[in-house]
């Protein structure tokens, strides 16, 4: 007799008003921000990066607006492995009803020489003492995370997890800063640092998308057992943009059985979420970018159309109303007799076959790429018209 497992609960975390606010051009205001976190708490998102209290007193009034406001989101503050920021993200999350704090360490070569200009044994001393004093600040919940882990030695990467969760670190994230990984790496990287930290310490994953395998990694971390998982609205971030929370979200809800993980996401919320964050942003989404773009549940051809219209399973793998979304079937020059029919059927009116021939007609002719309701809808009435008048 075969049993089910009980999926193993997933933990997500956000850090579009961070790490996605921080990218050029997507500066918010105090305002937009609040919006922003409400929206991502009613979504089911469990711990909300607010921002970089250290980073100006503007960063540090929204965090602490944020934190005051939210009440079912964890509040992460990032910081550096110093007092001052440490401090300041301990005044920015002091009226949360959760709070986290995410400490910066460094993890690569390249970053200790030529970014920070430190020697291993200090960046050891660093996020060691960084963690102690995060501590006696007043966080229970302390992330580290070892920028650049995915270009860092595996010695030292796991070194330094270790020299953490000895001051007291509860989770270890990795972040692929500049976006180099592969899939195939990621299984190998999780158990570096599992392997260096007890097994109370959680690991959670960062991808950045520069290759374009954010999404991708991220899967490949959850099919490795990570705890946690860092993304962001639409995948805005530094560069390429970050993990894209909706479709991480939309692979996990498609192949349950594969993943076998839970969320709290409420799925059904997600195409709301992105369209607040496009709007606030007046960020360009290209068409057919997944799951939220203009084009994810829309077709124009013939052939499509008329096999949607008896099974939209033919070429619809996921459901949009499973994120919010509408089906939309879009009438152009490529479009078929059985798709005219539904439309006009939508309409309300009378789609008779000698109607829908000379509509048919006229549309393959046309030169327009895409032909709108309120012009269809036209068409219907004048050819209605023209049928209907007298010789």
């Amino acid at each position: 007799m075969s049993t089910v497992s009980v999926p193993r609960p997933l933990t997500i975390f956000d850090t579009s008003l961070r790490d996605g606010e921080q990218a050029p051009g997507n500066a918010m205001s105090l305002q937009q921000k609040l919006r922003i976190a409400r929206e991502l708490e009613a979504l089911g998102v469990n711990t909300i990066e607010a921002g970089f209290p250290a980073a100006s007193d503007n960063d540090l009034a929204a965090v602490q607006a944020i934190a005051e406001a939210v009440r079912d989101s964890r509040i992460c503050a990032f910081a550096r492995a110093s007092r001052t920021d440490i401090e300041a993200a301990a005044r920015a999350v002091e009226k949360a009803q959760a709070s986290q704090i995410e400490i910066l360490g460094v993890a690569s070569e390249i970053h200790l020489r030529h970014k920070r200009q430190i020697t291993r044994e200090q960046a050891l001393e660093e996020i060691e003492s960084a963690v102690e004093l995060a501590r006696r600040a007043g966080f229970d919940d302390i992330c580290v995370a070892p920028e650049d882990a995915t270009r860092a030695e595996p010695e030292f990467l796991g070194a330094m997890c270790a020299a953490a969760a000895r001051a007291g670190a509860t989770m270890i994230l990795i972040p692929d800063t500049v976006g180099c990984l592969l899939p195939g790496r990621v299984p190998a990287l999780i158990e570096t640092v599992r392997s260096h930290v007890p097994a109370a310490v959680k690991v959670a994953m960062h991808a950045h998308d520069d290759l374009g395998l954010a999404v991708a990694n991220t899967l490949a971390a959850i099919e490795a057992g990570i705890d946690e998982i860092q993304v962001t609205l639409c995948g805005i971030g530094e560069r390429a943009g970050n993990c894209a929370l909706e479709e991480v979200v939309a692979a996990l809800a498609a192949h349950p059985a594969h993943f076998n993980r839970s969320t709290t996401i409420d799925s059904r919320r997600i195409y709301a979420a992105c369209r607040l964050l496009v709007e606030t942003l007046q960020l360009p989404i290209a068409r057919g970018k997944a799951v939220i773009g203009e084009n994810a549940f829309a077709t124009a051809a013939g052939i499509h159309q008329a096999a949607i219209i008896r099974n939209p399973q033919t070429y619809e793998f996921l459901e949009p109303d499973m994120f919010g979304a509408e089906r939309r079937m879009v009438i152009s020059r490529h479009s078929g007799r059985h798709a005219l029919k539904a439309k006009i059927e939508a309409f309300g009116l009378a789609p008779t076959p000698g109607l829908i021939e000379s509509i048919y007609r006229e549309l393959t002719a046309s030169a327009e790429p895409v032909c709108s309701d309120s012009t269809l809808r036209s068409l219907v009435l004048r050819n209605t018209a023209e049928a209907a008048a007298p010789l």
